[in-house]
């Protein structure tokens, strides 16, 4: 699964110091770097496991596709962002799923492993390579992003969470990548979805039908041309700004 503490070699696990406390928000003197060319990333959402449930309707939302996008920050962690942008134009991310979701808490994916079609592998699965940590400053807040980890130092991977509610207790013990800038609906969504709490297909807290990232793309902005880049597998496309 995520992040912090693993259940298991090779898992990656978050977790809190009280799982299922949220902490409610104090001030924090933290401000979010301003950069219109922070590369956002982009994650196109299979919407059948939210469609199926009757999620959404019910607030007057539009069913079929949804996205979340992520700014990247550089400046907080930017080997760990290099790495992102990186498997995101290799298509790493795409076809995996939000294989790990606790309402109140966070959302987990970008687990290869979750392509396949045995539950209980997901959230073990992780690039061979690991980053060491960037802890910062910025807190764990709701819509903020951040890179699992093995319970261990520098071992980072692939996998990230986005937060759905605010939980500092979180904060120096996992690397933050971002935060969202759309779709923070879509969060909520996905954490109404039906979800496996005890583990009896597989790790606990598994949505019991696939939340899918179809496409995971980047969009990089350079200041000086005022020039988007989309990358994405194979595919590349320019576009003005």
């Amino acid at each position: 699964m995520l992040l912090l503490l693993g259940i298991g070699a090779g898992c990656n696990r978050v977790e809190m110091e009280n799982e299922f406390v949220v902490e409610a928000p104090t001030a924090g003197g933290f401000e979010w770097p301003d950069d219109p060319s922070h590369p956002i990333l982009t994650l196109e959402i299979d919407s059948d496991a939210i469609d199926g449930a009757g999620i959404g309707r019910d607030d007057g939302l539009r069913t079929g596709k949804r996205t979340i996008e992520i700014e990247l920050m550089p400046e907080l962690a930017p080997v760990t962002v290099a790495q992102v942008i990186d498997l995101a134009k290799d298509g790493y991310y795409d076809g995996t799923t939000f294989h790990r979701v606790i309402p109140g808490f966070m959302i987990q994916g970008g687990d290869p492993n979750t392509r396949d079609r045995d539950p209980n592998n997901d959230g073990n699965g992780d690039p061979s390579v690991r980053i060491d940590d960037e802890f910062g400053d910025a807190s764990f807040v709701r819509g903020v992003v951040g890179m699992g980890n093995l319970g261990r130092q520098n071992s980072t991977g692939s996998q990230f969470f986005i937060m759905h509610a605010d939980n500092r207790s979180l904060d120096g013990r996992y690397t933050v990548i971002g935060r969202v800038v759309s779709g923070i609906e879509v969060v909520d969504e996905i954490t109404r979805v039906s979800i496996d709490r005890i583990g009896r297909w597989g790790p606990k807290n598994r949505p019991i039908e696939n939340v899918l990232m179809k496409r995971v793309a980047i969009q990089e902005k350079t200041a000086e041309t005022g020039r988007v880049t989309q990358r994405n597998g194979d595919t590349l496309s320019d576009s003005e700004s």
